[in-house]
């Protein structure tokens, strides 16, 4: 499996979830098809530069979109991009972020989905007895839970 930066892996499940994947997005990107991903509400730029990217890395790209990949290094943010791309899930609502920490509401699919392609400093504890059912934790801070 291939690792990724965050922001590519951010805009492969931009695409993902705005309708376009698998073989699709391979030829959406050969083609530097930018008109296929407008919708999805990305700056140009974005898909610009991922472009040119996928162009010098383009067994890395499709490798990614055809058989998976994980995220080289992930901060709080970049987890809460993802989840918010990803799962469209809502600050406050679906999760709270802590200085080291975010509660958030995931099915199982999700979790699993997320411990796939994430680095292993991040860590998940279920929680029983809160509003949210899981704690992500980055794992080398000394956070209780």
């Amino acid at each position: 499996m291939v690792k990724l930066s965050m922001p590519v892996a951010l805009l492969i499940e931009a695409a993902i979830a705005g309708g376009v994947a698998g073989n699709q997005l391979v030829e959406v990107i050969r083609t530097k098809n930018m008109e296929a991903l407008r919708h999805i509400g990305k700056e140009e730029k974005s898909w610009s530069n991922f472009f040119e990217y996928a162009e010098q890395n383009w067994d890395t790209i499709v490798s990614a979109i055809n058989s998976g990949y994980t995220i080289k290094f992930l901060t709080i943010r970049g987890l809460t991009n993802l989840i918010r791309t990803k799962f469209s899930l809502k600050e406050n609502n679906d999760f709270v972020m802590g200085e080291s920490f975010i509660d958030l509401t995931l099915t199982q699919e999700q979790l699993d989905f997320l411990l796939a392609k994430i680095p292993l400093q991040w860590k998940f504890t279920k929680q029983d007895n809160d509003r949210y059912n899981y704690r992500a934790v980055l794992s080398q801070t000394k956070q209780n839970v």
